[in-house]
């Protein structure tokens, strides 16, 4: 076997991270995991796939339960959440076309979050053990998931990190402009009532209520019960950085 000096193997790892880069999308989504599926297990998928409908404030995941399909989100909007101390506390917005608490359902045999329609919801239930088996069949398909859950933990994590030692005004600012985001729209009805809100943001439901009426009066956003529309996105995002 020939020897791979010190250079040549740096050149070696350097092509073959050039190759990946150039095979794998820099941010895989859940339809990109899907697309890498070939057409026999396309077919498979589709044959067994079901699909449900749940209404605003309907339970989607139940914490504990037994992890039996992966969940894709096709409309709606989902909040997931974690059990801690006894609370739940959201950890992720997930919006159309992605998984369903996809990071959790490898995780344990028992399902270790919970997952809740904030509105009507139409999610399609993938039998796991088929999911399973295109895994270990399909190595594009794997690599594809495992980028995939890698990506979605990572903005978990950075979300969480962010909001930690936000204030309100600085906490309820980053909410918003994630709902902008979900919604493409500076002018959005929020899916969540105050006592929601301050229950995501971890603060009380008075603060919420102040932090919203101080932007109101400062025309930085216009708030008439869930209605929001952002007037002033760059004093929002500013508020979201240093609040």
């Amino acid at each position: 076997m020939d020897r791979v000096d010190g250079r040549n193997k740096e050149a070696c790892m350097e092509y073959s991270g050039e190759q990946q880069q150039r095979n794998v999308p820099e941010a895989v989504t859940a339809d990109d995991c899907l697309a890498a599926l070939l057409d026999d297990e396309r077919q498979a998928l589709l044959e067994n796939r079901k699909e449900i409908v749940f209404e605003a404030g309907e339970n989607i995941i139940k914490e504990g339960f037994v992890a039996s399909n992966v969940l894709y989100l096709e409309e709606g909007l989902v909040r997931l959440n974690v059990l801690v101390d006894g609370r739940h506390s959201a950890v992720n917005l997930v919006s159309p076309r992605s998984f369903v608490g996809l990071i959790c359902t490898f995780a344990s045999h028992n399902l270790m979050c919970s997952a809740r329609a904030l509105e009507a919801s139409r999610v399609s239930l993938i039998d796991l053990k088929l999911f399973e088996r295109f895994v270990r069949q399909n190595g594009t398909f794997a690599l594809y998931l495992t980028r995939h859950i890698s990506a979605v933990t990572s903005r978990i994590v950075h979300r969480l990190a962010r909001l930690k030692d936000k204030q309100i005004d600085g906490a309820l600012s980053v909410l918003l402009l994630e709902f902008a985001g979900i919604y493409h729209s500076a002018d959005y009805t929020i899916p969540l009532n105050r006592k929601e809100i301050a229950d995501i943001l971890g603060y009380s439901k008075e603060s919420v209520i102040n932090a919203l009426s101080r932007m109101h009066r400062e025309g930085i956003v216009k708030v008439n019960g869930r209605k929001i529309g952002i007037l002033r996105q760059d004093t929002l995002r500013k508020i979201s950085q240093t609040g």
